[in-house]
């Protein structure tokens, strides 16, 4: 019975690993076939001129840009509360997520909780619960959890700024590799058009020529080329260009399900009436404009913008760290009255649905 523990244990490590390694192989050998297959292509036209050492030398930058990104989003990782000592509980067990904090001093302090007090730095929270600010904590990974937070259940972990996890890297994407995520996107995006247009270009002056009568035959290698890239820079580009709507938004995916399909429960709080009574939604807290919004994750510098270099720290101070975040006050502000004008809302109710029962009792 144990041997069999063992193998089945041993087995699916096995499994995972192949499954994880799947992925990061299949984007290296498509990306590196596009690569050799055009370069050659280029060679075969143009021979060692100046504009096919031109192409191939722009394409070379595309493919390492790329590839450095996509590397860099998997040993950077997303960034974990678990990477900040100060965030780590200590001691004690419980099935809730949330702890809410009450006026702190010198004297209650250190009743919060049986396990630490959480640090200073990690109270700036926009969390409201009961029309209360409140720390979420995981009792999985005894952690306090900063605000847009999640424990992702594929890696077993919490991560910062969760936005998904992406089975192609094998890992989760957040707030520290979620910069070289969209630019490994960019990257390919850019690399794909750029193989289409030089395959396209070739395939149309081998038919507009009339090479075919001449007894030449048409490159395979040219047609899947153009195949695969087209395939590539379609869904790559759809992709790409949603996660940037979404950053100039200064929405995670998993935020833009929750405003968009409710996942979280009551969003009562993130609409208002107007005037006339008509419906309508509280603007995103975090959405700091287009520009501060981009910043925020792509860095402050053009350089930043176009090289894979990281834009974030790892001080527990400022916004650079993944603990704490800019949020539009007057949005903020306005958020927390909906929550507790609906508070005192549903208090009305209940009391009046108590008093309903007391004259049915009478």
């Amino acid at each position: 019975m144990l041997r069999r523990s063992g193998l089945c244990m041993n087995l699916e490590a096995f499994c995972c690993g192949f499954l994880s390694l799947f992925p990061k192989v299949f984007v290296l050998t498509v990306l590196l076939w596009a690569l050799y297959g055009t370069i050659s292509e280029l060679h075969s036209h143009l021979g060692l001129s100046a504009a096919s050492l031109v192409f191939s030398g722009l394409l070379l930058s595309l493919y390492l840009l790329s590839m450095y990104s996509y590397f860099q989003v998997v040993v950077v990782g997303p960034g974990s509360p678990l990477d900040f000592p100060e965030l780590r509980l200590t001691g004690g067990t419980s099935t809730n997520d949330h702890y809410l904090l009450p006026e702190l001093n010198e004297q209650n302090e250190t009743l919060l909780s049986p396990r630490r007090a959480p640090p200073m730095e990690v109270l700036v929270t926009h969390t409201i619960e009961k029309g209360e600010p409140y720390l979420r904590w995981c009792p999985k990974c005894n952690v306090w959890k900063p605000d847009r937070c999640h424990h992702c259940s594929n890696c077993k972990r919490c991560f910062l700024q969760m936005d998904h996890h992406c089975p192609w890297f094998s890992c989760c994407i957040g707030f520290r590799n979620h910069k070289f995520f969209i630019q490994f996107l960019l990257y390919v995006f850019v690399f794909c058009g750029y193989v289409l247009a030089i395959s396209l270009y070739f395939l149309y002056d081998f038919f507009v020529k009339e090479q075919y009568a001449e007894h030449q035959y048409l490159s395979l290698t040219l047609v899947f080329l153009a195949v695969v890239s087209f395939a590539f820079f379609l869904s790559v580009g759809c992709f790409a260009g949603f996660l940037v709507y979404l950053m100039l938004r200064n929405l995670t995916t998993i935020e833009f399900q929750d405003l968009r399909w409710n996942y979280l429960g009551d969003h009562s709080a993130e609409y208002e009436y107007d005037s006339t009574g008509k419906k309508k939604s509280v603007a995103n807290f975090y959405d700091l404009g287009l520009k501060r919004n981009w910043t925020a994750v792509m860095g402050d510098t053009w350089w930043h913008w176009l090289l894979p270099i990281s834009a974030t720290d790892e001080k527990l101070t400022g916004y650079k760290n993944g603990l704490n975040f800019e949020v539009d006050e007057e949005v903020f502000d306005k958020y927390c009255q909906n929550l507790q004008l609906q508070d005192r809302l549903n208090a009305q109710l209940m009391e009046y649905r108590d008093q309903l029962r007391g004259r049915r009792n009478q």
